[in-house]
């Protein structure tokens, strides 16, 4: 019995480490956790291809194409237990979008045409002819005032029947399922080696997988290796050559014998062993995919709560959606590391980088103390947030993920309050789904950013509701003079005094407000003279709190039906 001893590195090693520890865990595996080093039984390895395989399919199953084709048994049977009763023109619409055609992407007619599945069915090796089935599979169309003919459903619901039971044999879920992850998940974070090597001569990718990467591993435990005169680029075990290069890892390695202009003076010397390369082939079972983005958080200061962190994003992209089958990966992402706050006590909280897979390239952000601890304090005004958003032109934007892609970058959300209140203000109520408490949402977690940084030192929270509360105030007195006309052009000159950085013409407009109006100037308003920051932050809360709040209210200040 021997042992492997795994450290966690960079963030691309350390999805490998972490992926890795999914699948061992999937398959009741165990394996020994000490900080940053976890150490595995190398039996664990045995029949490793069929654990990292399963792995994915169960955890992105209801993702897959496979799914799609086997869950409408459920529709089927319900149809026949009712004998048809409730089979309406909505009904015929979902069979036939179901059916498709061999050009229509999302059928069942496309899946089966496609060259993966036909792949997957010649390992499949049954004699049931599922080609010729899927080529008879036709959709119903019915003629102008023509009526349902139930036995010509029946006869379709039979086909489809004997489809969906060829798909859900152990076989042919095992490698239509597997043709699936490979193509949707896996080729995400490697390619060009083993089953995704458009030159193999092995065609059962299980097999193809455990030569190119398990077999290779443990030959090279059997072997001898003190005499072996390189290094791991990683590990720094001992390796016999350098053929073991970073290629195979998209958007990182390079083709070291086309591209040696990459490392110093054209010889390379980046290289890995088998046991690295092992680790590398688990990265996309350590990131969390969705919609053909990924994300993975970094917390390198322990194997145990990254896995537990990653372990909660992933579970809930997963399983809970938001309306419209949009993942919320910036909220799922925050819930994860929110459990990691909490337990700061045990530990020193460090700077957590967070990697995002958007359009084939890796995106980096750190999220320092600071930020950690804006959003864990933020927490309910950023919940407050996840079901608003605007529409400009054809692009619909949500306020929660555009203010933490700002909160990820280290940027101040000022300009981003300017627009919305602009847009308040000035939009089409239809295009508008959140309100003004949504505002002073953005408002208190940008104060509490520039506290964080350093700013507003001598300035609390509190400021924020009372300048709104009298911005409020000032915008009754107005009603009540049948003057609430004159707001909209009040907000704009104070909109452009704070985005000009000018107090001045911010005072005099409000100092002709209050003389308007007959009433006394709030006092916290010399507070505004203290410095930008706080001129700015009670200056927006004031005119959010100016602006009209009944001209939206179709929309309940929330996310649009």
């Amino acid at each position: 019995m021997s042992f492997i001893k795994l450290s966690l590195s960079d963030w691309l090693y350390n999805a490998g480490i972490i992926g890795l520890l999914n699948i061992l865990k999937h398959s009741k595996d165990e394996f020994q956790i000490n900080g940053q080093e976890v150490i595995i039984n190398t039996d664990s390895f045995e029949n490793f291809e069929e654990k990292y395989f399963k792995y994915f399919i169960d955890t992105y199953e209801k993702t897959l194409s496979w799914y799609r084709i086997v869950k409408l048994e459920n529709f089927i049977k319900k149809h026949e237990n009712e004998n048809f009763e409730a089979f309406d023109e909505d009904s015929l619409e979902t069979l036939n979008e179901y059916i498709g055609s061999n050009s229509k992407s999302g059928s069942v007619k496309y899946y089966l045409n496609s060259n993966s599945y036909k792949a997957a069915f010649e390992l499949i090796g049954d004699q049931f002819d599922i080609e010729k089935a899927g080529k008879e599979l036709a959709q119903i169309k019915l003629k102008k005032n023509e009526e349902l003919n139930v036995e010509e459903v029946k006869e379709v619901f039979s086909k489809i029947k004997a489809i969906i039971n060829y798909c859900n044999k152990p076989n042919a879920k095992k490698y239509i399922a597997a043709k699936n992850v490979i193509y949707t998940i896996i080729k995400n974070a490697w390619d060009g080696v083993s089953f995704l090597n458009a030159q193999t001569k092995i065609p059962d990718m299980y097999i193809d997988y455990k030569e190119h990467f398990i077999d290779k591993t443990m030959e090279y435990f059997a072997q001898d290796t003190t005499k072996f005169k390189y290094n791991c680029f990683v590990c720094d075990r001992k390796m016999k050559d350098m053929k073991n290069d970073l290629s195979f890892l998209k958007m990182t390695g390079f083709d070291t014998s086309r591209k040696p202009s990459h490392v110093w003076n054209f010889i390379n010397d980046i290289a890995v062993c088998p046991v690295c390369k092992l680790v590398y082939s688990c990265v996309p079972a350590g990131f969390s995919y969705f919609y053909g983005n990924g994300i993975l958080v970094n917390a390198n200061y322990s194997i145990e709560e990254s896995q537990r962190i990653n372990t909660i994003i992933k579970h809930e992209i997963l399983n809970n959606q938001e309306s419209k089958g949009i993942y919320n990966a910036f909220g799922t992402m925050i819930k994860g590391l929110r459990e990691s706050i909490n337990e700061s006590s045990k530990y020193e909280l460090s700077d957590i980088q967070v990697v995002r897979y958007e359009e084939d390239k890796y995106r980096f952000n750190i999220l320092t103390k600071n930020i950690l601890k804006v959003l864990y304090d933020s927490r309910e005004e950023l919940n407050g947030l996840i079901k608003t958003g605007f529409q400009e032109i054809n692009t619909y934007f949500r306020l929660y993920d555009e203010t933490m892609k700002k909160l990820l970058n280290n940027e101040n959300l000022f300009i981003f309050i300017h627009k919305i209140i602009v847009f308040k203000i000035s939009a089409e109520p239809k295009n508008i789904h959140y309100n003004e408490s949504h505002i002073k949402n953005l408002i208190i977690i940008n104060f509490r950013y520039l506290k964080g940084v350093g700013g507003m030192e001598k300035t609390e929270i509190d400021i924020i509701k009372m300048a709104s509360r009298d911005g409020y105030y000032l915008r009754e007195a107005y009603k009540a003079k049948n003057s609430e006309n004159k707001l909209n052009g009040i907000c704009y000159r104070l909109l452009n005094a704070l985005k000009t950085n000018n107090k001045n013409m911010f005072m005099d407009t409000i100092l002709n407000c209050y003389l308007y109006t007959n009433k006394l100037i709030p006092k916290f308003m010399t507070d505004c003279l203290r410095g930008d920051d706080e001129f700015k932050t009670i200056g927006y809360a004031f005119v959010t709190g100016l602006i009209d709040g009944k001209k939206n209210e179709t929309t309940n200040g929330g996310e649009k039906e």
